[in-house]
């Protein structure tokens, strides 16, 4: 009776977890920005990455839209912040590529991030708030890893496809020729009499 419900628990965390994330397809030279409004002292983390790694530029933005944070050209990357103003910050995904990139992100808010403060908890809730933060970042890594995976088997199959066509192809091609060349040859002892 335990092992269904936990299962059923387990798969329930998956999809949450799965609706947490966000997934955008950035076109050619274009510069996608995203906003969140944080108090001073409220930390803001954020974790990335693109399909296939391809490279974007990555920008968190103060209150003053000050750079605080850059990444240039990277396929992949996280980033923890702690306000010191407040205010609405920005952070920016840029696609200088003359192709589209899909970009996959996980914010976590202030909203997300209020087990972090410490207020007046004993080292052991500290502890334990830490590591809650880390199973998150790892939950978040998991996604990534699946949506890579995923775009993966979409490319593996496309592939496979392809190959198994031209393959047939090859074959049919092959089976022509050779069927020509015998007509053309038994065509030509026929014209001589030998056959």
């Amino acid at each position: 009776m335990i092992r269904p419900f936990a299962s059923v628990v387990l798969v329930l965390s998956v999809l949450a977890s799965f609706a947490a994330a966000y997934t955008t397809i950035m076109f050619p030279n274009t510069q996608e920005c995203y906003f969140e409004r944080m108090k001073t002292g409220d930390h803001f983390s954020i974790t990335f990455e693109t399909a296939g790694k391809l490279p974007i530029d990555f920008t968190i933005n103060d209150v003053n839209r000050n750079p605080i944070y850059t990444m240039p050209h990277t396929g992949a990357g996280s980033y923890n912040y702690v306000s010191t103003a407040e205010g609405r910050y920005s952070y920016c995904f840029k696609n200088n590529a003359p192709h589209e990139i899909v970009v996959n992100f996980n914010p976590h808010g202030p909203e997300e991030e209020t087990f972090l403060a410490g207020h007046d908890a004993s080292p052991a809730e500290n502890e334990v708030r830490k590591l809650s933060h880390n199973i998150e970042e790892i939950k978040d890594h998991f996604n990534f890893m699946l949506f890579r995976n995923e775009v993966h088997e979409h490319s593996v199959s496309d592939t496979q496809k392809k190959m198994f066509n031209w393959a047939i192809l090859q074959t049919l091609a092959l089976a022509g020729a050779c069927g020509w060349q015998i007509y053309y040859v038994r065509s030509l002892f026929k014209i001589r009499g030998v056959v």
